[in-house]
């Protein structure tokens, strides 16, 4: 009888077979998915190890749990043995880039190195970002990649012009949101309200811990920021503190699953099933990231203060929040209303961040955006 796979990321057995991949020399490596996190990994009797420097090795590792080993053969684990990314990912590490920046440009890298490019040879990228038939989303990527290489690696290359302007994010409406929050579990349902509340990066929010949360003030502190952006603390509705004090303390000191790739399989599957089951095509177009822009651009309407919009995202350059600026509708925004009788009213009401709007027949009355 087959020995039953463990998931290498939780240790569930509820591991099911998830396609092949299919290696440079034609063969194949049995892929299986783990039905309790979603994490993907290969099939560890068919790899090689890294010793043996194959390019076979597809071994899934990642850099935050191989710290302690010694780099080289870290980075050589992450990179598959192949000696020119094994030198630029350890350069990059060393320097201190984040390892999901470094993942991204190896991937990228790689696909250069598989379209026919020659990393050591600059005048081949050049020509291949001529002559395929890129986007210029991608050939943005590429050059952006490419440039860090060459630089990293001491090579002479002058990068082309390649003029890029991002789309604009896709801007669901509050409902829409809220309809993942409803039809997930209870553990990842209280993870995207916290998103919806916070603004905070994926990577952000699952390396919350729970000395970070602060029942007593409602608030929530983010002090591992990514992206070098500000740590910050943000004031959060009560009912939020509620749903995460019901969680049980699986990832302790951690709130959530630390790791991110697991948070993004799952609202991946979550998305396809809502897009399915109500029949909206909008679902399709949301990200996790959608509920930090989401946020910034609620956030900005309500106080319309942009500097505390920009504290609250965590940005060192107000630039960077003034791309929510054109995206706040302000000719819609609705309020709350209330009365003060007495100075006592009118202090509560103050207090809990209502503005004095009026006075008629004597009466104060106050107001806050919904």
């Amino acid at each position: 009888m087959m020995k039953a796979q463990l998931c290498p990321q939780c240790g569930s057995n509820s591991v099911v077979s998830n396609g092949n991949r299919y290696l440079a020399d034609g063969s194949t490596v049995q892929r299986y998915k783990c039905k309790e996190c979603f994490y993907r990994f290969s099939n560890p009797t068919s790899l090689k190890t890294v010793s043996d420097n194959s390019k076979m090795a597809q071994v899934c590792v990642s850099m935050e749990k191989t710290k302690n080993l010694p780099p080289q053969a870290d980075i050589e684990t992450v990179c598959a043995g192949d000696s020119n990314l094994v030198n630029y990912a350890w350069l990059q590490l060393k320097r201190g880039n984040q390892e999901n920046t470094i993942k991204l440009r190896l991937s990228v890298l790689k696909r250069i190195r598989k379209r026919g490019g020659n990393l050591n040879n600059p005048d081949s990228i050049s020509t291949l970002l001529a002559t395929e038939p890129l986007t210029k989303a991608q050939k943005y990527q590429w050059k952006t990649c490419y440039h860090s290489y060459a630089k990293t690696m001491k090579l002479s290359w002058d990068p082309p012009r390649v003029k890029y302007e991002p789309k604009e994010p896709f801007m669901p409406t509050r409902e829409e949101l809220t309809a993942f929050i409803h039809a997930a579990s209870k553990p990842f349902a209280c993870f995207l309200q916290v998103a919806l509340d916070t603004g905070g990066r994926v990577g952000e929010i699952c390396k919350l811990q729970w000395t970070d949360v602060n029942t007593e003030r409602n608030t929530i502190s983010i002090n591992d920021a990514e992206k070098n952006s500000r740590n910050r603390t943000i004031k959060i509705p009560a009912a939020t503190i509620a749903m995460i004090n019901a969680l049980n303390k699986k990832y302790k000191p951690y709130i959530f699953n630390p790791n991110p790739d697991t948070a993004r399989a799952k609202f991946c599957n979550l998305r396809h099933r809502l897009a399915t089951v109500h029949k909206n095509p909008r679902f399709r177009q949301i990200h996790l990231h959608t509920f930090r822009h989401w946020f910034a651009t609620e956030k900005l309407r309500q106080t319309k203060q942009l500097t505390h919009v920009q504290y609250l995202m965590g940005h060192k350059s107000i630039q960077n929040t003034e791309r929510y600026t054109h995206m706040a509708n302000f000719d819609t925004m609705q309020y709350h209303s209330a009365i003060a009788k007495n100075v006592d009213d009118a202090r509560k009401l103050a207090e809990d961040g209502w503005s004095y709007f009026c006075e008629i027949d004597g009466t104060k009355i106050f107001r806050k955006p919904k």
